[in-house]
């Protein structure tokens, strides 16, 4: 696992190294510049120094140290007629005579930087290695190069520093998280936090907030379904328990029938706690969103409810705008329409009517569905909606998710549902479906 810290300290690291190279390579260029003037003003008052001097009689090849090296300037004289009267060492390789004033000659044994200037008819010639120079600036480069050693060690401390203090936040955030429980979802606090860190632990927060809603969800689902399938298992242990005691055919067929009657119950009631568990929001990602012939889902639902229907001697009859289409996920509008005309049908006593329209006009897509049943006092219109409630005083059988359903089915497809007195008598359930969700078939 790569470490931030070390990463930006080896940044770090390399700025210094390099800032302290740059510093060396300057100061060179500069000693070199610096020692070049010197020694050439050197050079010059040296000759101007021995303009007087009288170098007749030195037998200058007599010097001693033809090979040695550890010298800095040469000095020699020439005469009127070009011969030399004089010469400061003996040396293997040294200048000729040079023109006047600054020269640089290349020789065998390297580079000299030469000058000459001429009095009483004598030149005064004085010569210098410029590698003795390259030295001398070389050691002076480098001596201002130590200072700068305990300075980069003071930056490097620094960086450290400054790098351990920027993430001492994350170190803090790492640590809070550690130590919380697994179904700890409280935010985590951004105070003193940097602008950078701050975004990241509101995107932190939010994700833990969808999975508090998440975790909700889920916790509320198992209490829903164990509250509510606690009560059909109860009827189908006591509707066995009646089977093994029927001790004639009539009350044997009596007791199937019942037993069949609850597991048929205990059926529905767990496929609407699966379908109000998918429908929802933390499950909305799961949805797909296609082109959906709303004609379609009308026609299935109307299939799957009209055998209850018709043993209820329940009409269902329709009028429908052709090919009306939008965008959604086709299982669960079928399932909203199947759950709407179930309640119907189951609420109305005796024969009735339910009449299902289909509207496309500029607003959007409206489902309409009216039935001629009791209705539905408007006081307890909204509440319906509620998971497990119960109109008061209805004898109707029911789980009371049906239509907690269709509101979160509606909710996804960003439809509005509205309920009023139906024309024909009893409830009309109007389901507005946004003109963003039509879709050209």
């Amino acid at each position: 696992m790569k470490s931030l810290r070390l990463q930006m300290m080896l940044l770090f690291g390399i700025a210094i190294l390099t800032a302290a190279a740059l510093q060396f390579a300057t100061s060179l260029h500069a000693a070199i510049s610096e020692a070049d003037k010197l020694f050439d003003y050197h050079m010059q008052q040296m000759a101007l120094a021995l303009q007087d001097g009288d170098f007749d009689q030195v037998d200058w090849h007599t010097l001693p140290g033809a090979e040695m090296d550890d010298f800095d300037f040469v000095v020699q004289v020439w005469s009127e007629d070009g011969a030399r009267v004089y010469q400061s060492r003996q040396h293997r390789s040294l200048p000729k005579q040079a023109a006047l004033g600054y020269s640089t000659v290349n020789l065998e044994n390297g580079d000299w930087r030469v000058y000459a200037a001429e009095e009483n008819k004598r030149v005064i010639q004085v010569a210098q290695k410029i590698s003795a120079r390259r030295e001398r600036a070389f050691s002076f480069a480098l001596s201002t190069l130590w200072p700068v050693i305990p300075v980069s060690i003071l930056l490097f401390c620094a960086a450290w520093w400054g790098v351990s203090s920027v993430l001492a936040p994350l170190n803090r955030i790492g640590s809070e998280l550690a130590n919380r429980s697994a179904n700890s979802i409280d935010p985590v606090s951004d105070k003193g936090l940097p602008g950078e860190v701050s975004l990241l632990v509101t995107e932190l927060n939010s994700l833990l907030n969808r999975m508090g809603q998440a975790l909700q969800a889920q916790q509320r689902f198992v209490a829903d379904a164990a509250h509510e399938l606690r009560s059909p298992i109860t009827a189908l242990r006591l509707q066995v328990q009646n089977l093994g005691r029927a001790k004639d055919e009539n009350t044997h067929e009596q007791a199937v029938n019942r037993l069949l009657g609850g597991v048929d119950r205990a059926s529905r009631l767990v496929e609407q706690l699966l379908a109000l568990a998918r429908q929802d929001p933390s499950s909305q990602a799961a949805l797909s969103f296609s082109p959906t012939l709303l004609n379609a889902c009308v026609e299935q639902a109307v299939s799957d409810v009209m055998p209850f229907a018709v043993s209820k001697k329940i009409s269902i009859s329709s009028q429908m705008a052709a090919n009306t289409a939008l965008m959604g996920d086709a299982e669960s509008l079928r399932v909203m329409i199947r759950n709407l005309l179930d309640n119907a049908v189951r609420y109305i006593q005796g024969e009735g009517t339910v009449y299902i329209t289909l509207i496309d006009d500029i607003g959007g897509i409206q489902l309409v569905i009216q039935d001629s049943g009791p209705g539905i006092p408007e006081a307890e219109r909204e509440r319906i909606f509620d998971r497990f409630y119960r109109v008061a005083g209805s004898s109707a059988s029911g789980s009371g998710l049906g239509l907690a359903i269709t509101k979160a089915i509606a909710d996804h497809h960003q439809a509005r549902i509205q309920m009023a007195q139906a024309a024909i008598g009893g409830l009309e359930v109007r389901i507005q479906f946004p003109a963003s969700l039509r879709h050209a078939s």
